[in-house]
């Protein structure tokens, strides 16, 4: 999720989610029954599953409103095309597990296959957290997804209710798995259960899901989401415990192995390499688990952060090579970590002392080509960052610095950005793919074009057009000066009543790695 300049005290508001969090069930039913639950349309359309290869016509229910043309950057040298997928959130996608599968492969189907290059091996990269959908599907998610249909106000400025409504729904649907980890792993962090309670769903949603696609399509796919890792079972009492209630009568469950949540990125390839690994992962090439953390996931969710010390540290941040290339993975915040300003590494820095500090640095260290930062900003793209700079200007300073810093050597980042509203959280951004030594047409992020004189000067390398830029999603308005840029940003927001709201930018990109 969103990347911080620097931690933040724990709002107001945060904790008093967390309190709504650990009341009693009893008390949690009494407290949605005051919600209201005026019926949005589900997608009646979606329906069941349809072939492998579903067609134009199955997957039309499923196409984003806001979908913009493909665009990419073509090189005759290619050894790797990427695609960026700039997914726009939509929790009816997840209304089964067939439809969410649907969904997916439709995604692959019409932004993917029509631009795959012949005899070129394929590379689809989607945002953090595209698994996030998936905790709602079923029966025990129908009132989240059609609570996330009318994004409700708040109760006063600290309260966010729809927030507090999500999370206090999903410990109450979840309620008889929450049960069962909490008397297996005594003392599970209320915050995080019913990610752990929701091991299951997230195997056979999520996990399946990716892992199907990798192989059926002869593809890599990335893909992430907030989970424990996990075991096969065929014990009718673990099955009876933990399984999904929706697909019993079943002999097989997947039990978490311990009680570790954690953002990680997966990477599967078109082939199994591991025969004795569980379901879903025997053609799983590496798992990355985010570090650091920012402070949403370590506060509000209470999710548990990578290791960042030691070979376990180094490991994590190491990766994998593909097509001749070694991926990298660094989940939004950790792709700004270098522990030291654009250009100025100090001598004698231990890159990989210390992860939270100078993550990118250490990936650089370990001969990392090609930076993969699947992102999920959560919060207005056209907006001040808590550095006191414009956003967009930020974020070059992780996907332009990987390829333009004189200090690191990556060929090559990779930003797919998640978009929509999900109650009152907003994710928003420009999903782009730079290249070293690039010498493209010159662009920006909106409202990079100079810098303002209310973005520190320490900023002002990042500011201007830049040639790095390989491939650059739009966004929702072309760029007309930041005013302008912050007034859309506040109409595309959760309950702004604005005609434009939630018609975030999808858009899909890619490029060749020569």
């Amino acid at each position: 999720m969103n990347r911080l300049s620097a931690p933040l005290s724990l709002p107001a508001r945060i904790v008093r989610v967390i309190v709504l969090i650990g009341l009693l069930p009893a008390a949690l039913l009494a407290w949605l029954a005051l919600v209201p639950t005026k019926a949005a349309p589900l997608v009646a359309a979606f329906g069941a599953a349809p072939a492998d290869r579903p067609t134009p016509a199955q997957c039309a229910p499923y196409r984003s409103p806001d979908r913009v043309p493909e665009t990419g950057h073509d090189d005759a040298a290619a050894r790797l095309r990427v695609f960026a997928i700039g997914y726009h959130l939509d929790l009816r996608h997840a209304t089964s597990y067939d439809t969410w599968r649907t969904a997916m492969r439709c995604l692959i189907e019409d932004t993917v296959q029509p631009f795959r290059k012949p005899g070129v091996p394929t590379l689809v990269v989607f945002p953090e957290d595209i698994g996030l959908p998936t905790i709602a599907v079923g029966a025990r998610g129908a009132l989240l997804r059609t609570q996330a249909q009318t994004p409700l106000g708040a109760v006063s400025e600290d309260v966010p209710l729809g927030m507090a409504t999500a999370l206090a729904e999903l410990n109450v649907a979840y309620a008889p798995q929450i049960a069962a980890y909490q008397a297996k792993f005594v003392g599970v962090d209320v915050r995080k259960q019913p990610f752990l309670a929701a091991t299951d769903t997230f195997a056979r949603a999520f996990s399946k899901t990716f892992s199907d696609i990798a192989k059926d399509y002869g593809i890599y796919v990335v893909a992430s989401n907030n989970m424990a890792k996990y075991r096969v079972t065929h014990n009718p009492l673990e099955v009876s415990l933990y399984a999904d209630p929706a697909v019993l009568p079943t002999n097989t469950a997947y039990v978490a192995t311990d009680s570790r949540v954690t953002n990680t990125t997966f990477l599967w390839g078109p082939d199994d390499v591991n025969g004795s690994a569980p379901d879903f992962e025997h053609n799983l090439l590496f798992r990355n688990e985010k570090v650091p953390l920012t402070d949403t996931e370590s506060t509000l969710l209470g999710l548990d952060a990578g290791p960042s010390t030691g070979a376990a540290g180094r490991a994590n941040a190491d990766g994998v090579t593909v097509a001749g290339f070694k991926l990298g993975f660094a989940t939004s915040l950790p792709a700004f970590q270098y522990g030291y300003d654009f250009g100025q590494r100090p001598a004698g820095l231990d890159p990989c002392a210390d992860l939270t500090v100078s993550y990118a640095a250490c990936q650089d260290s370990l001969g990392v080509d090609v930076m993969i930062q699947a992102d999920a900003n959560n919060g207005r793209w056209t907006s001040t960052a808590a550095s006191g700079a414009w956003q967009p200007l930020e974020w070059m300073g992780s996907t332009w610095r990987a390829v333009a810093d004189p200090t690191v050597h990556f060929k090559y980042n990779v930003t797919p950005m998640m978009t929509g509203n999900l109650f009152d959280l907003l994710f928003d951004g420009q999903s782009a793919i730079t290249g070293r030594g690039a010498q493209q047409p010159p662009r920006h992020y909106v409202g990079n074009s100079s810098l303002s004189g209310s973005d520190p000067s320490a900023y002002s390398i990042y500011a201007g057009d830049k040639t790095e830029f390989l491939a650059l999603a739009p966004w929702a308005d072309p760029d007309e000066g930041r005013d302008a840029l912050t007034a859309t940003g506040g109409d595309l927001a959760p309950a702004s009543g604005s005609a434009r709201e939630n018609h975030y930018v999808e858009a899909v990109i890619y490029a060749d790695l020569s």
